[in-house]
């Protein structure tokens, strides 16, 4: 499986933006988390703190080494895949052991390692067999399993986001009664795509095809949908008064924007591959 386009080759400078985004997007899970937990009640145990902000030092180092660009860095740097698998086990720890008590936190963390997995997936890193495994399996027999895999994943991670949205009771409670519903069908849509996906006996490139488009509209309504609430539209929020909710809860919609133009991108390039 490839970083974006279910292409057999890319250039050296592709996988550079890849490991370049991946980084990021592993930092602001770190913030957003740190964040959360201040917010909170739940006190994480000084052992997870440390281990956290070591994971966090050596994603920005490599983040800081990729983004410059240099021709000699490898294209699947082992330092990232280690680390990366290093986080997955602590936020499998963090999971049990600190956040059990507080559903929305647990939430969060299995929203993060399923998109840690993905991290190692896509490069083609295989995972330890006494390693926590990515809950969605990238299925190996299906023939067109890169285009499968990727809206598969990519709608589980869709269902999550409207749900991590509403969980946020500032933000639910300035919403209008359809940004609401909106948000509860989107998130029920992304679930039919996966049910439909898992009741494929085999691959079938006609009713893939139709699957993917129906994905593609829904990621680009939901990313359309994430802008509006970004910027305060009135036909998100229940005043036309632009409301005050805190920094950590638009960084968090500012890192789901991220991703679903990311999504964008790989539809584009499935839509090459697929039609």
């Amino acid at each position: 499986m490839n970083y974006i386009n279910c292409k057999n080759n890319l250039p050296p400078e592709f996988l550079r933006k890849a490991i370049v985004f991946w980084c990021e997007n592993s930092i602001q899970h770190i913030e957003s988390f740190l964040s959360a937990i201040k917010s909170s009640s739940a006190v994480l145990e000084d052992e997870f703190l440390q281990e956290i902000k070591e994971i966090d030092l050596i994603f920005k180092s490599i983040y800081a080494e990729y983004s410059s660009e240099k021709s000699n860095l490898p294209s699947r740097p082992a330092i990232l895949f280690k680390t990366n698998t290093r986080f997955i086990a602590l936020l499998e720890r963090i999971k049990l052991e600190a956040v059990s008590g507080y559903p929305i936190l647990q939430q969060s963390v299995y929203h993060y390692i399923f998109e840690q997995n993905y991290i190692n997936a896509i490069f083609g890193i295989s995972v330890p067999q006494n390693s926590p495994i990515i809950t969605v399996k990238f299925a190996p027999f299906y023939s067109n399993n890169c285009v499968f895999n990727q809206i598969y994943f990519w709608s589980v991670i869709g269902a999550m986001h409207p749900s991590l949205l509403l969980n946020n009771n500032d933000f639910a409670t300035a919403i209008n009664g359809y940004s609401k519903e909106y948000l509860r069908d989107t998130a029920n849509s992304f679930n039919a795509i996966c049910f439909s996906l898992s009741q494929m006996g085999k691959t079938n490139k006609k009713e893939l095809t139709k699957i993917f488009n129906s994905f593609r509209q829904l990621n680009s309504s939901f990313l359309s949908f994430l802008i509006s609430a970004r910027s305060g539209s009135p036909k998100v929020f229940a005043s036309t008064v632009k409301p005050t909710l805190s920094n950590s809860f638009y960084k968090g919609v500012g890192h789901m924007i991220n991703e679903h133009k990311l999504v964008s991108e790989l539809c584009d390039g499935i839509a090459e591959t697929i039609n």
